[in-house]
């Protein structure tokens, strides 16, 4: 094994650098780059494997193992030792290889006698792209510094593998048939074409550090000029204006200062390697551990790190003269593990029409940012990257949460049709006169929109809805480690009501819980999160934090009128404790000067045990609406985020539509008035039949305010009335094709994507 410390990693770094720098065929420099390893090692084999477009790992070149298995061994994902490799984050080894439960013989190779196993992955952008094995014939323990000598050279291999060269020697293998990407909408839209990678191999052209102390230096030159230039991007003139995007740029900014991250690169230089290598060694570990953590606030403070460590090595690559060569296609959607906000803007906007990224939610940085740019975005998506290939054909359906890859002609053609359908639907919106809306029999619908952040308050002004029918009051808040002060959500509550211009909003209490968890509330890991504590389960059990919520809202519609609405209540007595802790919050702000003009209490119903107990508590509030998002995976027992669940029940079904005649029926006999503001009323052929039910009022995302009122501006509330009553007692799975057909017939326009 190599001795003298990281000298002597630094002769076997260089030993392998010159082995692949020679002018030879690709496979021929990769034989001597693992002949060279294993003499290093006084290894009997050493075999590096690589993946090709299937996924599959190949064996690209080996030394010990029979030559003839060079490309005919192939390991499907996760198959064998080198799959088990392939999934760590760390080398691994193993003793007794053939009694191991994931060893897979394969009797081409010759390594039957082999005893141990050592497998380092080629970590690059936080993803294996191949493993480098070492075995011996007799059992042997592997030391620390064994195993830090093939981290190391790993490391340098898969700078080497991601090479355009070496890459096209290794990408022999089928093309990807079509596929489906499920994950969640982080912002929506629709968007055909074609993939592009985010991250496009930099050929780093110096590995191994000859004078160390040079490095050092031209890291300090490259975190200097890093620097300077996001100052000047994120000056950006056309996101300048105040909200939650501006801060979280300002704090990416403070994030590119902050020293801890730079001392890890330097650390690594200081074991052998070049400045560039060392940044893409400190990017791989930020997103290794962005897939360990579970808090949505490190995984945030990850993705700004692998952002910065990659700006950092493309200008260190540059000043060696390098360029990435990252221009996009035309009709780009972008692929990246994940995407910093600095990057999004540093892209060519007028190229790029979508983004697929592994990590992300709904509050991310980037989620804000492209929302903000009106770019469709999904994320959430495991294995996006190792699922496509620069190039392929794609789909990005972000409004339903899904990417299609390699499209069959009639399913792309379909997706076309739908999108040249909304384009000019879009036109005949902006057109349109806003304002208040009636059907074609003459009853009024109210169309509100949802919203969650400063810029949706903004965009439903813009898109002319009538108010804010909910004001999700956590999302402004889910990045952060702790729970807001009083001030920061006095403020944010009265930036809201003043971007609503005088519109009603009613602000929903925190429905933290599920997968919006904050730091400050994180207990026990659940087995079922979104059945466990959350929303207004939370709230009563820590009465000074509702309390406290309650107190921000009253302060902020000081003089004006206040309506909230508390989530997730499964009986009344709940809704009773509630309106309890809202008496004292309403006492303690007129004590200090603030009281609303007048307050309206409404309630959310979102669980079964609520819709048998309306009748209660419907004359107890002054509104309430239907989260049917929650409201339907609870009655079909359901994860909405499952992937073998969420096509499987549909909110057009017998049962859906009954359950929900039940709760229309409770509220008039109540008489308080009743709105749908889950994801079934922005569907246009949901919104027919929730009209049809009697539901007068619906809240929808900004983006389709339009859309639900040019449908409910087109349909006769009595025939709809008709069509529901007589589909109830359908023993369909789905009556969607029954609405779609009296849709068509009766001429109202709805989107063929739904």
């Amino acid at each position: 094994m190599p001795t003298g410390g990281n000298q002597g990693w630094r002769l076997m770094l260089r030993a392998v650098r010159d082995a692949v720098a020679v002018e030879a065929p690709a496979g021929a420099r990769l034989s001597q780059a693992v002949h060279v390893i294993a003499g290093a090692l006084e290894a009997e084999v050493c075999s590096l494997y690589l993946r090709q477009r299937d996924g599959a790992m190949a064996l690209a070149a080996t030394y010990g193992l029979r030559p003839d298995a060079v490309f005919q061994t192939r390991l499907m994902a996760g198959e064998g030792l080198v799959g088990l490799a392939a999934s760590a984050t760390a080398p691994v080894q193993i003793h007794d290889v053939q009694k191991h439960p994931a060893f897979a013989y394969r009797p081409e190779t010759g390594e039957d006698p082999y005893s141990t196993f050592l497998g380092a992955p080629l970590l690059r952008g936080g993803a294996a792209s191949g493993v480098l094995v070492i075995q011996h014939l007799h059992d042997r323990d592997y030391v620390e510094d064994d195993i830090e000598a093939i981290a190391i050279v790993a490391s340098l291999l898969a700078e080497v593998a991601a090479d355009p060269e070496f890459a096209a020697f290794v990408a022999a293998g089928p093309d990807g048939p079509a596929a489906r990407l499920a994950g969640q909408r982080l912002s929506p839209g629709l968007a055909i074409g074609v993939a592009a990678f985010r991250d496009p191999p930099v050929p780093i052209q110096r590995m191994v550090a000859e004078d160390v102390g040079e490095e050092i230096a031209r890291l300090a030159r490259g975190v200097a000029r890093m620097r300077q230039d996001l100052d000047d991007l994120l000056d950006d003139p056309s996101l300048t204006s105040a909200g939650e995007h501006r801060d979280i740029l300002d704090a990416f900014r403070l994030a590119a200062s902050d020293d801890a991250w730079i001392r890890r690169v330097r650390s690594a230089i200081e074991s052998g390697m070049t400045a560039e290598v060392a940044a893409r060694r400190v990017q791989t570990e930020a997103r290794i551990r962005m897939r360990r953590t579970q808090s949505a606030y490190l995984r945030d403070r990850l993705a700004d790190l692998d952002d910065l460590a990659g700006r950092l090595v493309r200008g260190l690559a540059a000043e060696s003269g390098v360029r990435p060569g990252n221009d996009l296609p035309e009709n780009a959607i972008l692929f990246a593990h994940a995407l910093g906000p600095a990057e999004l803007l540093e892209l060519d906007r007028a190229k790029l029409l979508g983004i697929v990224i592994e990590e992300g939610s709904p509050s991310s940085h980037v989620a804000v940012v492209a929302r903000a740019l009106g770019l469709p975005v999904i994320g959430g998506v495991a294995g996006a990257l190792s699922a496509v290939q620069p190039g392929d054909a794609v789909i990005l359906d972000a409004d339903h949460g899904q990417a299609l890859l390699r499209p069959a002609a009639q399913v792309q053609a379909g997706f076309e049709a739908a999108l040249v359908s909304r384009l000019a639907r879009k036109a005949r919106f902006a057109a349109a006169p806003s304002g208040p809306t009636s059907t074609r029999n003459g009853e009024p619908i109210i169309i509100k929109a949802n919203a969650g952040l400063l810029m949706d308050v903004e965009s439903a002004v813009a898109e002319g809805a009538e108010g804010i029918g909910l004001f999700r009051t956590e999302l402004s808040f889910l990045g952060r480690p702790g729970l807001p002060s009083r001030t920061e959500q006095i403020a944010l509550y009265k930036e809201a009501r003043a971007l609503a211009g005088g519109r009603s909003i009613a602000f929903r209490t925190f429905d933290h819980g599920g997968d919006k968890t904050p730091a400050a509330l994180a207990g026990a890991r659940e087995a079922n999160p979104a059945l466990g504590w959350r929303a207004l389960r939370i709230a009563l059990d820590l009465p000074e934090t509702l309390r406290s919520q309650l107190y921000a809202l009253a302060v902020a519609a000081a003089g004006e009128p206040l309506e909230v609405m508390f989530p997730m209540a499964a009986e009344a007595a709940e809704v009773a404790q509630a309106r309890d802790v809202l008496r004292g919050a309403l006492e303690e702000a007129a004590a200090d000067g603030f009281s609303p003009r007048s307050v309206r209490v409404g309630v959310a119903i979102e669980t079964p045990s609520l819709v048998w107990q309306g009748a209660t508590v419907l004359r107890r509030v002054d509104f309430a609406t239907i989260g049917t998002n929650d409201l339907l995976q609870f009655a079909f027992a359901a994860d909405r985020d499952g992937v073998r669940m969420v096509e499987r029940y549909d909110s057009l079904s017998p049962p859906a539509l009954a359950m929900l005649r039940h709760v229309v029926r409770s509220a008039a006999s109540a008489d308080t008035p009743l709105s749908v503001c889950g994801e079934m009323a922005a569907d246009p052929l949901a919104a027919i039949a929730l009209i049809g039910l009697g539901v007068r009022q619906l809240s929808v995302a900004p983006s389709a305010v339009k859309a639900i009122r040019d449908v409910a501006a087109n349909v006769d509330a009595r025939d709809a009335a008709r069509l529901t009553n007589d589909l109830i007692d359908s023993e369909d799975h789905s009556v969607r094709g029954q609405v779609r057909d009296f849709a068509i017939a009766a001429g109202i326009p709805v989107d063929d994507q739904y």
